[in-house]
């Protein structure tokens, strides 16, 4: 039985896309979704259901954490692994991308062995074979949906804020920056309506 793995690629550069289209083709996923945003891979994660999706955090508008954050509470979607992608290495972005379930991550710039090896780590051997080749896979993706990035779980402080007022500053600005966010998206979308 011939099955077909799809990839949504969710970033703005659109070399990054055909990069990453390429790569993520060679090792079985035959169709690959493009979007430049957002709001374009609510859109396409919906209506596709890809089997993996790779996102990159700094997007205009909506950024990958919270694109991220949607997909994640949409039904259909909630099981399909996401892997963030960024040229970004501070802690605070990359521990908000692990608060909220992300299944690997990628720092930009980054080889071929790299993504094979987050695949890998993901899927398995076993299963990135199946993907390959088109096959099944043996097993439901439940240990894919628990998986949450152990080698960076292990490297990251278990306390990343020092004090009390510390981390509740934090959460406000970040609710703050989210709120004025979803607003953005509230006046784009209905922009599009006129």
């Amino acid at each position: 039985m011939n099955t077909e793995y799809s990839a949504l690629i969710v970033d703005d550069d659109v070399w990054m896309q055909r990069i990453l289209s390429k790569t993520l083709q060679s090792y079985g996923f035959k169709k690959t979704y493009l979007a430049s945003d957002g709001f374009d891979a609510i859109a396409l994660a919906v209506e596709h259901v890809p089997t993996l999706i790779i996102m990159d955090i700094m997007m205009p508008e909506l950024s990958g954490h919270l694109t991220m954050k949607i997909i994640k509470r949409i039904k259909s979607l909630e099981k399909v692994p996401v892997i963030m992608v960024s040229a970004l290495s501070d802690t605070e972005n990359l521990g908000i991308a692990i608060k909220s379930g992300i299944a690997g991550y990628i720092s930009k710039p980054f080889t071929r062995a790299t993504i094979y090896e987050k695949l890998t780590a993901l899927f398995g051997k076993e299963k990135l074979d199946a993907i390959a080749h088109g096959d099944e896979m043996d097993e439901t993706t439940e240990e894919i949906e628990n998986y949450i990035m152990p080698e960076l779980i292990d490297e990251t402080p278990k306390v990343i804020y020092k004090t009390e007022d510390q981390s509740k500053e934090l959460t406000e600005k970040y609710k703050a920056d989210e709120k004025e966010k979803i607003e953005s998206v509230k006046k784009m979308l209905l922009k599009s309506k006129k």
